[in-house]
């Protein structure tokens, strides 16, 4: 695993908005890597202070060299309280195994604290060196406390059970916005684990108050599908329709 993919992230709050919200859409990685260096005083930084930040999912890289922003740089600048909705966010939505796991240590201890959190994860990979994990992992553990996910409530139920709805909803559509059928999300969610139930995800997706607004289901008439209905909340559906992510915090 990439754990040295995290030393270069910026040191505090204060910095990360003074670079995020200088970077543009379709801006080239030369002046991405300008203003990350200005911000240091550096006459110049290599491009892992960049990749860290891609990394986390703050923008990503084209094939033609410049950056595609997952955040709104001028909100950024006119909201103090939207940088630390854009951290959770991205921690949200990241696959990354090594976020992963300093989370669940995280939630496990309860606790931001440094030394706590390498220990264990140090007891986890005994060949990695102490040294090199506390100075590799210190930012990255310092991006989760700014963003406080010990406040967020990331282990709610609801809130795990939509990141499994999600993700079996757009391995089959690639998209939002689009109705399938509920028999083809089930399908998809025993792939992920046999014993989730669509039913029970569902209904706990539904009394998240934010998600459930993103969430349509829909009864088809017989002539229009041979799909399997399903009785959810007291009412019979045959599809679903996602209308945008139910991981983001709005």
């Amino acid at each position: 695993m990439a754990w040295s993919s995290y030393a270069h992230l910026p040191n505090n709050e204060d910095e990360y908005r003074q670079i995020l919200s200088c970077f543009r859409d379709d801006m080239s990685i030369k002046n991405v890597d300008e203003i990350i260096a200005a911000c240091k005083k550096k006459e110049k930084v290599q491009h892992h202070y960049r990749s860290n930040l891609a990394r986390i999912g703050f923008f990503k890289v084209n094939k033609d060299n410049t950056i595609e922003l997952n955040y709104d740089p001028y909100e950024l600048k006119n909201n103090k309280n939207y940088l630390r909705i854009i951290f959770r966010n991205l921690l949200n939505e990241n696959k990354e195994k090594e976020i992963q796991i300093l989370i669940d240590i995280i939630f496990s201890l309860h606790s931001y604290e440094l030394k706590s959190i390498i220990d264990e994860l140090s007891r986890r990979y005994p060949l990695i060196e102490y040294n090199n994990l506390i100075r590799w992992l210190r930012p990255l553990i310092s991006l989760i406390k700014f963003a406080d996910i010990l406040s967020m409530r990331k282990n709610d139920k609801g809130l795990i059970y939509a990141r499994y709805l999600q993700e079996a909803y757009l391995k089959i559509t690639n998209a939002f916005l689009e109705a399938i059928p509920l028999e083809f999300v089930e399908n998809e969610l025993k792939r992920i684990d046999s014993s989730l139930n669509l039913n029970i995800i569902i209904d706990n997706v539904l009394n998240n108050y934010s998600a459930k607004f993103k969430i349509e289901l829909l009864m088809m008439p017989n002539w229009a599908t041979k799909s399997k209905s399903y009785k959810i909340n007291q009412d019979i559906y045959t599809h679903i329709k996602i209308k945008g992510n139910l991981l983001k915090e709005e």
